[in-house]
């Protein structure tokens, strides 16, 4: 799935809703209802696909705090990211409460000032993304976080011509900032590098779809413009259905994502797994280049007749080079290929040495008992189902690594006793399960079974 793909089929939905509202006259305008549900649905598909997963995103909130506290008020930023899982799950449900009020026309300027709340927050986001690999000046960040919160303020005012002409203006505003840093240079100190992103991914539909930087960048540009529209004529969008029934909807809605939120977030793994770490997955295939990327070498040579520089490839290099100087080699991607899904993977022992190949290669069934962060490890499932299930195994002659991200010494010392440790990077154990304590059942490599502590018991391993 592509997200033109997602957006053309939501579109489509979206023109037949409208077409039958129009064709029952019970049509505002058919630009407006189509804006209506489509980015209404829009916004229920991409809290769905993260309510499935919130602690992925909580995940990736934590890093963009991370890196706000790089650029100023790091003691603010560091205090957010404590609070990542809590902001994440609110946040999926406004998403979808949102879209739900949205689609059914429930309390008009509200909903479409949240909307565009949240539009503006996640522009902001990816454009953070995105434009980092610029090397943003810090004061570009502020400003244009500033001017993002004047437009949206301007959503609040009532008379609806000072509305409709203070977003317009603020809206100027932003594109004038924009282009001024895009004429100026200003506001950026480089060209734009991939690799100096400080987050390359900004998660908007989870693990589900996979978006470029400049993809959801300008996604969201596109959102926001519809989020404005919206905005302006928010008071010609009327309740499909009575107050009462609207009201039921939008409440019983509410509570279901609220509900299933939680349930993947504190109480068991998400429902449908999109991770490279899913049960039946062969890691040592999701470890492999899916599309090798096509890469020119540039040599660069200086004339030393001339001093004149040159860029030249393999197959054009000078016949007479006794007369150029090397100066400098560049990659020049002519196709970015499909990197591995997993592509951070590397297991060490406790004295540091590489053990990835004979953990993947064992071919009999054995644990893995995942911590990424013993600090945050729930002790008591680890001590009281984790400890005994490990020993049980070892008297049948059954591997269990206990694989370590963040640790410390008390209880590596104690997963030692009862388990062979193994160390790992964190991210790459987070990803692995959405547990910790988290169980995997792995056999030559490939994923047979893996339990939230939740609801593991010995019985369900099968042997």
């Amino acid at each position: 799935m592509t997200i033109q793909k997602l957006f053309i089929i939501i579109g489509i939905i979206s023109a037949i809703i409208t077409a039958y509202r129009f064709y029952r006259k019970n049509s505002e305008g058919i630009l407006l209802h189509l804006f209506q549900y489509f980015l209404g649905m829009v916004f229920i598909f991409s809290g769905f696909v993260k309510a499935i997963d919130p602690l992925g995103t909580s995940y990736k909130m934590h890093e963009y705090f991370e890196s706000f506290a790089q650029d100023g008020m790091a003691g603010f930023w560091e205090k957010m990211s404590m609070w990542s899982v809590p902001i994440s799950v609110a946040m999926i449900v406004a998403e979808i409460i949102l879209g739900i009020a949205l689609i059914l026309g429930w309390r008009a300027k509200w909903t479409t000032i949240g909307l565009l709340a949240i539009n503006l927050f996640f522009l902001y986001l990816t454009g953070y993304s995105y434009l980092s690999g610029f090397c943003l000046a810090k004061q570009t960040v502020f400003v244009s976080a500033f001017l993002l919160l004047l437009l949206f303020l301007t959503s609040f005012l009532n008379h609806n011509t000072k509305r409709f002409q203070g977003l317009v203006l603020m809206t100027a505003l932003v594109l004038l900032y924009f282009l001024y840093c895009k004429m100026s240079g200003s506001c950026a100190s480089c060209e734009f590098t991939k690799a100096k992103m400080k987050v390359t991914d900004c998660g908007c539909f989870g693990d589900f779809m996979k978006l470029k930087p400049w993809e959801t960048f300008y996604k969201d540009i596109f959102l926001t413009f519809i989020s404005l529209y919206l905005v302006r004529y928010y008071y010609k969008i009327r309740p499909v259905f009575s107050d009462k029934i609207t009201n039921l909807l939008v409440g019983v809605g509410s509570i279901v994502a609220v509900l299933f939120a939680l349930y993947n977030t504190f109480w068991n793994e998400p429902v449908v797994d999109f991770r490279p770490y899913a049960i039946g997955s062969d890691i040592k295939e999701k470890m492999k280049e899916i599309e090798p990327s096509v890469v020119e070498n540039i040599l660069i040579y200086k004339n030393k007749a001339t001093g004149k520089v040159e860029n030249f490839t393999i197959q054009n290099m000078p016949t007479d080079m006794d007369n150029w100087e090397f100066v400098d080699r560049q990659d020049k991607v002519i196709k970015e290929g499909i990197p591995a899904p997993i592509h951070n993977l590397r297991f060490e022992d406790v004295s540091g040495n590489d053990v990835t190949q004979s953990l993947l290669n064992e071919e009999n069934i054995s644990f893995w008992i995942v911590c990424y962060n013993s600090k945050k490890t729930d002790e008591t499932a680890f001590d009281k189902t984790i400890i005994p299930f490990a020993q049980e195994m070892r008297k049948q002659g059954v591997n269990v690594y206990c694989l370590l991200g963040n640790t410390t010494p008390e209880f590596e010392k104690k997963a030692n006793e009862s388990m062979d440790v193994v160390k790992a990077d964190e991210t790459a154990l987070k990803t692995m399960i959405r547990s910790n304590p988290g169980i995997m059942k792995i056999q030559n490599g490939k994923v047979i079974d893996k339990w939230h502590f939740h609801h593991f018991t010995k019985e369900k391993v099968g042997l």
